[in-house]
């Protein structure tokens, strides 16, 4: 009997190929992700290291030029650089420019050229841009409701100040209209925003009803070091059921309130394609309570990620997430707000919901190899890249909600899959998982890191 899989395709358990399984609008939208990112139309980021420079390191900066800007002010790239004129060119300061460029979310491509002036050197930053107004087919896939496809529209610079403006809205099992507005890591910038909203119309088939839902979320605050950065954080969930009994307000509708801390940093080489570095962000918040509106418990949440390269195309990746919440399911805590682990963005190899608790314990390993290293290229002005990677992983999990359940609902899967490395989404995961008893090997479909979606409410 076909098992429903986790992004939502009927399998048989055994023998899967993931284009034989997926719908055919599902096909196209895949394909024209694909498609949007060869014509260089949808946000992509730089991903070619270019050559280091040695016979060009120690000599003073004379000048510092920019090519290829037009819908950021050169003065904003210019206090991304860690190289300043006056100053040093070194294999250090080569590197930052690159790393702190590719942070921004701007470019397709990236590209250095120090050419000597006497015993100095003049600096020539060369980038590609993206267009001023990006649309894309956008994609959404969770282990709950599947696949969702719309279309949004990207302003990576908006009024040329390097702060990105999206909105997309996908239709399917489902409906869901997001906007963000978030300001780019700055090098030289102190003060950082993210401001993101999102509206979801599904059935939540964990508890059986219709869950309407708006959710805002303001993060802020100021970034000290090179990588580190804390600030303070207010959310605002407003979830409305068509069944009685399924949120903690008798009238069907909670509107839940959450004021927090929270410290982050990023140490990774790249933002887009890591080979190396550490990305940790630790979270806690009151959720209602002293804070006002329904529910009242305190949640906390560390997320910490490594990358380590092995050797040339051989990396490494180790995410560990958990998340522990005070309060009472069903009476401090709504039910719509705890974990259910197993599927495509927490244990591959397991069918949604294996186990579920008031907290959760998620890690990941995964060796990939570049099969395909990502490559630019430009056609008409436009850049682009894509890039291939083989990946073998195995993943660890638990929720509980007494301590003793820790351990005995701990899972575990492992499997291998399919990286495709391309803009909008960042990463196209097709991986085939086992470890459910009697399940045999499942086939997962999903989008960008596993880690981002394991913070995810519905995921």
């Amino acid at each position: 009997m076909p098992y429903r899989g986790s992004a939502g395709y009927a399998v048989d358990g055994k023998h899967i190929m993931i284009f034989r399984i997926m719908h055919r609008r599902h096909k196209f939208f895949l394909l024209a992700v694909l498609a949007f990112a060869c014509a260089g139309a949808i946000p992509s980021r730089a991903q070619v290291r270019q050559p280091l420079h040695p016979d060009m390191y120690g000599r003073a900066i004379q000048e510092i030029r920019i090519v290829g800007l037009r819908h950021t002010r050169e003065d904003i790239i210019l206090d991304q650089l860690a190289s300043r004129v006056g100053g040093k060119y070194t294999e250090d300061t080569e590197k930052d420019d690159y790393r702190w460029l590719d942070r921004m979310g701007l470019f397709s491509s990236i590209r250095f050229t120090p050419l000597p002036s006497g015993d100095q050197v003049i600096l020539t930053v060369e980038v590609q841009e993206l267009l001023r107004f990006v649309p894309y087919p956008a994609i959404n896939v969770t282990g709950e409701n599947g696949v969702s496809e719309g279309f949004g529209i990207r302003i990576p610079s908006l009024l040329r100040r390097a702060v990105a403006l999206t909105a997309s809205a996908r239709f399917g099992p489902l409906k869901e209209v997001e906007a963000a507005l978030q300001p780019a890591w700055r090098l030289r910038k102190r003060d950082w925003f993210d401001l993101r909203y999102n509206y979801r119309d599904r059935p939540n088939q964990l508890y059986h009803f219709t869950e309407l839902a708006h959710e805002l979320e303001f993060r802020g605050g100021i970034r000290f070091l090179r990588d580190w950065r804390i600030g303070g954080r207010f959310s605002l969930l407003s979830l409305s059921s068509d069944q009685p009994g399924k949120t903690l307000s008798p009238g069907n509708r909670d509107l839940t309130p959450a004021l927090g801390a929270l410290v982050e940093y990023d140490g990774r080489d790249l933002r887009s394609n890591p080979h190396r570095g550490w990305q940790t962000i630790l979270e806690i918040s009151q959720n209602g309570g002293w804070a006002g509106g329904d529910g009242d418990f305190v949640s906390a949440r560390f997320d910490i990620r490594r990358y380590q390269a092995l050797a040339e195309r051989h990396v490494l990746a180790f995410f560990s997430f958990a998340t522990l919440q005070s309060g009472q399911p069903g009476v401090d805590v709504p039910l719509y707000s705890t974990f259910h682990i197993g599927g495509t963005n927490s244990v591959r190899g397991w069918n949604p919901d294996a186990r579920q608790g008031n907290n959760q314990f998620l890690s990941t390993l995964e060796y990939r190899y570049e099969a395909l290293q990502p490559k630019s290229f430009r056609i008409k002005g436009f850049g682009f890249y894509i890039g291939v990677q083989l990946a073998a992983f195995a993943d660890l999990a638990t929720a509980w909600d007494p301590g003793s359940d820790f351990t005995r609902n701990m899972i575990g899967g492992a499997g291998f899959g399919i990286r495709l490395v391309i803009p909008v989404v960042d990463m196209i995961r097709i991986d085939f998982g086992f470890g459910q008893s009697g399940a045999g090997l499942l086939s997962h479909f999903g989008l960008r890191e596993k880690a981002d979606y394991a913070r995810m409410r519905v995921r």
